[in-house]
Order: C-alpha cells, then structure tokens, then sequence
C-alpha cells in the first residue's frame, strides 16, 4: 500500500510541475508564424531538460505503483 501511495504521490507531482512549465510558457508573447508554441519558448529559456526530469518523475510514478499493485504477498 505504502508504494502504491508512493507512486502516485510522484506521477501526481511530476504531471503537476510539467503542467505548470508549460501553462506558464504560454504566458509569454513569443509567437512563430502567429501561432504560440510552448515548447519553442521552454527551449529558449533552457527548461527543456527539467521538463524532461518531471517527466522521468512522473515515469518512476507509474512504475512504482504498478510494482506496488502487481506485488505478490
């Protein structure tokens, strides 16, 4: 039980700082060909490495719940 709440407490954690990379990416007024994109703005601003390390975040969430459901006892 301890891992399930483990692994759902990072994917919940690691899906909830990507979403704030990106809703805050979009805040800016950078445009190509007039359309906003956020992942050309986290680029220019070197993020794209953490977004990259939430995302791995999230992933280790997914896996440890999945050991915590999957685990014989």
């Amino acid at each position: 039980m301890k891992k399930i709440v483990l692994g759902c407490t990072l994917l919940l954690a690691g899906i909830l700082s990507d979403a704030m990379l990106f809703a805050g990416s979009m805040a800016n007024d950078w445009t190509i060909n007039g359309q906003h994109s956020a992942i050309w703005v986290l680029s220019r601003y070197g993020l794209m490495p953490l977004v990259l390390f939430f995302g791995l975040i999230a992933l280790l969430g997914i896996a440890i719940t999945l050991w915590g459901i999957l685990e014989e006892k």
